[in-house]
């Protein structure tokens, strides 16, 4: 593994001149160190303080509740999780299990007049004709809202929060962990995540995030147990960029309750994301 910084004293040192100056700084579980007293209002202020600094620190910031880490790796966990990460095809793991049903025409036309109006059933329901499913329906639906950004303006709108910070969740007390790792996709080797709680959930997780990593520049913020929130340094592109991401994030936030077509319409206006998976 690559270095991290294991001496508090260095990691404070570090952290001098940042937002993060002053604050204590101990050992945590796993190797981690954990700098407390963050202010949750300031969290991505925070978080950035520390990435920052991860340079000299070695080490991944990473929010979570106080009591959140939950596991102590051993190295030879964490060389598998990495190989897993490599080398695992996330989307075997986490798959949808939805949109495969026939849809017959009253279908369509109550799902297109929902979100579309009652002006685009006809070419609905000509362009849709014969043998289609659901996920038929919602790539059309978003085909059609592409070719359209006025209708597509109308058909989103409300739909803002799937993406930003405004429904990032926060809690009254935080916790700022320090990985011992520079790779954010090990997280899951301290960190749990209720949409990873299934056969190869975590491996599974980890190289679903090291491809967001490598593809997005996707940084894990926080881990709150049922909800990861990620800043990114790229959009993907509206169309089928867009479209597979979504279905992605889908995936793995099995409770972010919208359209496929609408997190795709988000996903190119934000740089933030949030994933959300509840019992």
């Amino acid at each position: 593994m690559a270095f991290s910084v294991s001496d508090v004293g260095d990691v404070a040192a570090a952290l001098r001149g940042t937002v993060l100056q002053g604050h204590p700084v101990r050992e945590g579980l796993g190797g981690t160190l954990l700098v407390d007293d963050v202010d949750p209002a300031q969290l991505l202020q925070a978080w950035r303080a520390a990435y920052s600094v991860m340079p000299v620190t070695g080490r991944w910031p990473v929010f979570t509740v106080p009591g959140g880490l939950h596991h102590e790796p051993e190295p030879e966990e964490l060389a598998e999780l990495e190989l897993a990460a490599q080398t695992l095809d996330p989307w075997s793991v986490y798959r949808r299990h939805r949109g495969d049903e026939p849809q017959d025409p009253s279908e369509i036309e109550y799902y297109v007049e929902a979100f579309l109006g009652s002006a685009e059933v006809p070419r609905a329901l000509e362009q849709l004709a014969g043998p289609v499913t659901e996920k038929d329906v919602q790539r059309w639906t978003y085909d059609t809202l592409l070719a359209d950004p006025p209708l597509a303006d109308r058909a989103f709108s409300g739909s803002e929060y799937l993406v930003g910070t405004s429904r990032w969740q926060t809690w009254p007390e935080v916790q700022l962990v320090l990985l011992p790792t520079a790779s954010p996709w090990l997280a899951p080797a301290w960190l749990s995540y209720h949409g990873a709680t299934r056969p190869g959930g975590p491996p599974a997780w980890a190289a679903a995030m090291l491809r967001w990593h490598q593809r997005w520049g996707a940084a894990l913020v926080a881990s709150w147990g049922t909800v990861l929130q990620f800043v990114t340094e790229r959009r993907p592109q509206p169309g089928q960029e867009a479209w597979e991401l979504a279905g992605q994030l889908l995936a793995l936030g099995g409770n972010l309750e919208c359209e496929q077509w609408q997190l795709a319409i988000a996903l190119t206006r934000s740089d933030e994301w949030f994933l959300h998976d509840r019992p």
